[in-house]
């Protein structure tokens, strides 16, 4: 696995909770100045990103944050997927 993540600051418009096709929760970011839309995989993120996603998503709306993140390869051209690995406030 490809261990050279990219980083981003801005700030987080929306938290959407999703379910993928096997029903496992994931968390879907949409970023300011960035349109395209961050996954976040609640079986990958690290216990303290995931703890704040899911305790208390609502107050990283409107926060400026870090985040770590891996592109993921988009078969179908609906705009780029994002593995969020860490979500860190600014």
């Amino acid at each position: 696995m490809n261990q050279n993540f990219l980083t981003i600051h801005t700030t987080i418009n929306d938290i959407e909770t999703k379910q993928d096709k096997n029903l496992n929760p994931y968390f879907k970011l949409s970023l300011q100045e960035h349109p395209d839309y961050f996954y976040a995989f609640t079986y990958n993120l690290p216990e303290n990103t995931l703890k704040t996603l899911s305790e208390s998503p609502h107050k990283l709306v409107n926060q400026t944050v870090l985040i770590s993140y891996e592109e993921l390869p988009n078969k179908d051209g609906n705009g780029n997927f994002f593995k969020v690995k860490a979500i860190e406030l600014v």
